[in-house]
């Protein structure tokens, strides 16, 4: 816009007469009267709304008493805000309050994560939370690097110029440093029992504080009895919460009796014993079922628990005892999920007995079965390699949307479960979150996913465990286009099967690998083993996805009339059995298919159907697959703007999505395009697929590579790849290439001849009209 048409916008037909000093006289009022919506630039002229940042802080306590003189140093201090203590002291509901008198400096965000360095369950990995944090801060989960390093690279990145608070609860000093902002304007709150540097020693409520807190939680009696729990709780806010919620349910000199016990004649009370002594007072006064319950939460992994999973815990619906534990001071209800302290999870968990750890694994298998359920409605051709019993109660879900949701919102439990879990829990839900944690690119959660079922599953010598275990370690490497790796583990994984199916699976995805490897005979064997295994299974899905890999591997080679009928089945079967990703795919392969024989019309169309079902379904890196190739089918069409457009798509796609591939096949598509960036982007293609292995897309890229630099030593070298990959399909194109560099007709026409062999229309006329050219 330019300055008189933004005057005009602002003053109309009655601009002030010096417009550019009023302009900004306007914005410095702006600023004063709304000043946490409305920033400016660097230029100090152009506004933009502020957007608020996330806030992942837990609710503050309505009845939070004390503290203010904490609370005023802590407000003062800048980088790191250290609060330490012993359990129960209260650390972090200071730090949660001061979080919430800090929001509005912190206007950019505020981030908290529970690190649980001191509960029963697996702690959080230093990955684990930074993950959640870039979600937050808005980066896509398929873009979050599967590196610690990365990650950190990424988390600071995405903290420069911002104004955040980042919360790190029950932390040890180990796993700080990564987590710790390191950028101007930034602060963090850290709790730990453990002493760190320039820390607040925070120390148990004074007197008037803990008689604020009582008072406030309604309890009766006189000031000296109360002073009498203040001095039998020792002072601590967490047993104080406890023996208010009961006294206030009761007489407090009855209490008070059950409380001394036999201690009538200690001055000092020492606070761990303080608290047990609580603990143990609320426990006996609860109903027997409710004891149950209790104890059955004190051994689940996860940080929280929501009425489902705990259903399938205690055996029956445990809403009434589990309003009774909250009516105890025993368990938080936050939301719609179950919460309870470290020490009053250790407690319930002591006292669990062998009926309780039955409880505990009928949840696991409930988990189990309700993954498989959620996984299956969103990819219905999920199927598992350690064949687990999946009779039994469990969560149906109405549509893709709901088993996300759910899926989602138990995340972080089911990962807890698979490490918590004993065999074969652990390597069976493993199986059973593999395709979810894949397509969702989970890479930091897929290591400890499957590094833990692996680990169980050896230790119980389960061979299906440990191969579906290194199955999902190998895809996981695959994702990050690590291909050596992916074959070790499926090598490794193989040795292991126990079923027809798990060989097919693996010898299946081996042959993909091999494929964008360039490696395609050896892809053939292992697509043409897992086909002839699925059909003796009788398995159509599986039949449907070895006959599109076997489509892809004739293809790469040349033999593009085989590829077209091997995928053109694949997609029947995939529309007859209802397998959207799966036919979205194969339409995306059917497009590359009809692109090399000329068809553009066919190619076209079924580009687009492949990009919209990609959509629809929301898997980002076959969409990315499906954008390149529709870029380059707009750019052998000559429709440039449309294949510019696709290509932009792709490699935000490619990038979010972190999948090279389809950004070095992008990158072939915009050297046609933008013939005057060939050498750039062909130079990029090559140098990336050298970096990840991907050898049909070095390839193609070294061929425009060659063209675009005449470089007649580099497109001998492509030639020669060809021949000893079997990479026929770019065959023609490379000599084309190297007839168009050297003038002659002879290598003209065994271009021509290559592509009539193959059925390849477009280089055939290209290769003819040289010909003309050259005069032969």
């Amino acid at each position: 816009m330019l300055f008189s048409d933004l005057i005009r916008e602002v003053w109309g037909d009655n601009p002030p007469t010096g417009p550019l000093p009023a302009l900004r006289t306007l914005v410095k009022r702006l600023r004063r009267s709304i000043p946490d919506e409305v920033v400016t630039d660097a230029s100090g002229y152009r506004l933009k709304v502020r957007t608020p940042g996330p806030c992942q802080l837990p609710a503050d306590l309505p009845d939070f008493v004390g503290r203010e003189h904490e609370l005023e140093s802590l407000e003062r201090q800048e980088g790191v805000v250290a609060i330490t203590g012993p359990p129960g002291v209260g650390k972090t509901a200071l730090a949660v309050r001061l979080a919430h008198r800090l929001r509005e400096r912190y206007f950019d965000g505020q981030l908290y994560v529970n690190l649980r360095a001191f509960a029963s369950g697996p702690p959080v990995t230093p990955e684990q939370a930074l993950s959640g944090f870039l979600r937050a801060l808005g980066v896509p989960q398929a873009a979050i690097p599967a590196s610690l390093d990365a990650q950190v690279g990424l988390y600071r990145e995405k903290l420069d110029g911002k104004r955040v608070l980042v919360v790190l609860d029950n932390a040890v000093e180990d796993v700080i440093e990564p987590l710790v902002p390191d950028r101007p304007g930034c602060l963090a709150i850290v709790t730990s029992r453990h002493d760190l540097p320039g820390q607040l020693r925070l120390d148990v409520l004074a007197d008037d504080a803990a008689h604020d807190l009582l008072v406030s939680m309604r309890v009766g009696g006189t000031a000296e009895e109360r002073t009498e729990l203040v001095r039998l709780c020792a002072h601590l806010p967490l047993a104080l919460r406890i023996a208010g919620a009961n006294v206030a349910h009761g007489h407090i000199e009855d209490y008070l009796d059950e409380l001394r016990g036999d201690r009538l004649d200690v001055l000092e009370i020492d606070g761990d014993a303080a608290v047990r002594a609580t603990f143990e007072l609320s426990y006996r006064a609860l109903s027997d079922e409710a004891k149950r319950v209790f104890r059955r939460l004190g051994l689940t992994p996860g940080a929280d628990i929501g009425l489902d999973a705990a259903t399938a815990l205690a055996g029956r619906d445990p809403e009434v005892q589990l309003d009774e534990l909250v009516r105890a001071g025993l368990v938080d209800h936050v939301g719609v999920r179950y919460q309870l302290h470290d020490l009053i999870r250790l407690f319930a968990g002591d006292a669990a007995d062998d009926d309780d750890q039955a409880g505990l694994l009928d949840m696991y298998a409930w988990y189990l079965r309700t993954a498989f359920n959620a996984v299956s409605k969103i990819v219905p051709e999920t199927s598992l390699l350690t064949e687990p019993d999946l009779d039994g109660p469990s969560l149906t879900f109405a549509d893709r949307d709901d088993a996300g949701a759910w899926l989602e919102e138990e995340h972080s439990n089911l990962v807890a479960a698979v490490v918590a879990a004993p065999s074969p829990y652990a390597q069976q839900l493993a199986d059973a979150l593999r395709i979810y944690l894949h397509i969702g690119r989970f890479e930091i959660d897929k290591a400890v996913v499957f590094r833990a079922g692996l680990r169980t599953a050896r230790a119980a010598g389960d061979l299906a465990g440990q191969s579906a275990a290194l199955f999902g370690l190998g895809m996981s490497c695959w994702t990050r286009s690590e291909y050596r790796d992916a074959l070790a583990s499926f090598a490794e994984a193989l040795e292991y099967a126990q079923t027809p199916y798990a060989v097919a699976s693996i010898r299946n995805a081996a042959g993909i690998v091999y494929s964008e490897m360039g490696e395609t005979r050896r892809a053939d064997e292992c697509f043409a083993e897992a086909l002839r295994i699925r059909r003796e299974l009788g398995d159509e899905r599986g039949i449907g996805a070895a006959l599109m890999n076997l489509g892809i591997s004739h293809g790469t080679r040349g033999e593009l009339r085989q590829a077209a009928e091997y995928i053109q089945e694949c997609k029947e079967l995939s529309e007859h059995l209802g397998l959207y990703n799966q036919l979205a795919i194969a339409l995306d392969n059917l497009s590359v298919a009809y692109f090399e024989l000329g068809d553009l019309d066919a190619a076209l169309t079924s580009s687009i159907e492949s990009v919209q079902l990609h959509t629809s379904q929301d898997q980002q890196r076959a969409l990315a697959n499906a954008l390149a190739s529709l870029a380059r089918i707009h750019a052998e069409r000559g429709e440039i703007a449309d294949g510019l457009s696709a290509a932009a798509r792709c490699l935000v796609v490619a990038r979010e999505a972190e999948h090279p591939k389809a950004r070095i096949d992008c990158l072939v598509a915009l050297a046609v395009l933008e013939p005057e960036k060939a050498e750039q982007h062909a130079g990029e293609a090559v140098e990336l697929g050298r970096k990840v292995g991907y050898g049909p897309g070095v390839i193609t890229a070294s061929i425009l590579l060659a063209r675009a630099t005449r470089s007649l030593e580099l497109i001998d070298e492509v030639i020669g790849t060809i021949q000893e990959t079997d990479s026929f399909m770019d065959h023609s194109r490379a000599l084309l290439v190297r007839a168009e560099i050297t003038g002659s007709a002879g290598t003209a026409r065994e271009a021509l001849e290559a592509a009539e062999r193959r059925g390849q229309a477009k280089v055939a006329s290209d290769a003819r009209s040289l010909l003309v050219t050259l005069g032969a």
